[in-house]
């Protein structure tokens, strides 16, 4: 598949998704307030933050796509971890004011739900996540797409939260004839109560890396462990003293910047023989991490490498 058809096919899956949450916030309001349910509602109004930002990520992506300017001399890359971090902080806003809410009910009586309309929508928000996340796994088995590949797992999740809160609605309707029916009318904030706790630690992971995204914190662990490897294995084709390697992720950007102490035997003939090893360290990179930006410093002033990197 060429470059064009594969942007098509990403472009056409985040327009799906743009419709899917479009229908899916309507559909989740209009129910929410006909049988007055909350968790229902809680589920229209995530689902309106995923429409504002599957339209961010449209645009971003866009943006993501532009060369360098005067005013971002660094690329569009920031950005996609802002997104994140907004789309964290909103969900985690809804959450709270969802739970307490809840909470709330749940001390004060708890709250009257239509319970059998409940399933009808659960129903159709079920069958249109799953839908929808079995044509994004096609398109990201076509395509190759991380993006894509997401997406299809973020609407497998909702469609099998859906389908579980449509089987608690109609479990609910079962027992409403029956001596447990003292619980009918506590069932809806519990559902909220549940359904926020599970979901919690998603939005907090997400503010977490963004914001060390954004600050230029380091990888996690293991991307950083990958990497010194990698430089391992250039170390033993390029004459090296000591090398110091500082590294930062923003978005899908990797940006190494490697402090490269050569030995005083190794003679410098030349500035192409100088730029011979870096394109050698860079090729070895670049084979495990296409969309690195790698900047290498070489000296063989011992001194000046160690003020510059200090332990």
């Amino acid at each position: 598949m060429n470059d064009s058809s594969r942007e098509r096919l990403e472009q056409t899956s985040i327009y799906l998704s743009i419709g899917g949450t479009l229908f899916l916030s309507i559909l989740g309001i209009s129910f929410g307030l006909a049988i007055e349910s909350a968790a229902v509602m809680l589920d229209g109004f995530f689902n309106i933050i995923s429409l504002i930002m599957a339209l961010a990520t449209l645009w971003i992506s866009r943006i993501l796509k532009r060369p360098e300017g005067r005013k971002f001399q660094f690329g569009y890359a920031g950005f996609a971890p802002l997104l994140n971090l907004c789309k964290g902080l909103m969900i985690m806003g809804l959450s709270m004011f969802a739970f307490i809410s809840a909470v709330a009910a749940l001390l004060h009586g708890g709250r009257k739900v239509e319970a059998s309309v409940a399933v009808i929508y659960t129903a159709i928000a079920a069958f249109t996540c799953l839908s929808i996340a079995l044509v994004q796994n096609i398109i990201a088995k076509k395509t190759g797409s991380p993006l894509v590949r997401v997406d299809a797992k973020n609407w497998l999740i909702n469609g099998g939260i859906s389908l579980s809160v449509g089987i608690v609605f109609t479990v609910i309707t079962l027992i409403k004839n029956t001596p447990l029916n003292w619980f009918v009318d506590y069932a809806d904030p519990t559902i909220v109560v549940v359904l926020v706790l599970l979901a919690f630690p998603i939005p907090v992971k997400v503010i977490l890396e963004s914001l060390n995204q954004l600050l230029l914190g380091a990888p996690g662990a293991d991307l950083q462990k990958r990497i010194s490897d990698i430089i391992d294995v250039a170390s033993n084709q390029v004459p090296c003293a000591k090398r110091y390697l500082r590294i930062t992720e923003v978005g899908e950007a990797l940006y190494l910047h490697l402090y490269w102490l050569l030995p005083n035997e190794q003679a410098l003939t030349s500035l192409e023989a100088v730029d011979e090893m870096r394109y050698k360290i860079t090729d070895i990179v670049k084979q495990k991490f296409p969309n690195v930006t790698l900047d290498i410093i070489f000296t063989q002033d011992e001194q000046w490498f160690t003020t510059m990197n200090p332990e």
